[in-house]
């Protein structure tokens, strides 16, 4: 499994990153940006399963990002988390016209990031586990 952190700050990317770590995802399948640019070079060449992206970021934003993304993956857009500390509904509404439905708000509570990333993981196990026993 591979899941992207897309976000300018360290401390929001370490606080995803321990949460997942929580939900027994294992720290060398979550990959790390600062930079939209650099997500899509690495998802380009080693896929993803799961993202996280900030919506408000210097370079590339959220908007930005997300577009170009799913304009070769739109299998992404069903495990696609928009982060924000912006609550104004147009920014929700820009996401969701461009195929975004699942929203974290900043800061990030831990029991709501559980709820609704744990189905995905497990999702993601399953799919896993069944490749696997293909290959075998």
């Amino acid at each position: 499994m591979k899941i992207i952190i897309l976000d300018d700050s360290f401390t929001v990317r370490m606080i995803i990153e321990s949460f997942l770590e929580d939900l027994d995802v294992r720290e060398d399948e979550i990959f790390g940006f600062e930079n939209g640019f650099k997500a899509l070079q690495f998802i380009e060449k080693h896929g993803a399963d799961i993202v996280f992206s900030d919506i408000n970021m210097p370079e590339m934003n959220g908007y930005e990002f997300a577009s170009a993304l799913f304009r070769t993956r739109k299998d992404l857009q069903s495990s696609f988390f928009a982060i924000s500390g912006d609550e104004s509904r147009e920014s929700y509404r820009k996401m969701k016209k461009i195929g975004v439905h699942r929203f974290l708000k900043k800061p990030i509570d831990s029991e709501h990031f559980n709820h609704f990333v744990w189905h995905l993981v497990q999702k993601h196990r399953k799919i896993e586990s069944i490749f696997n026993k293909i290959k075998e």
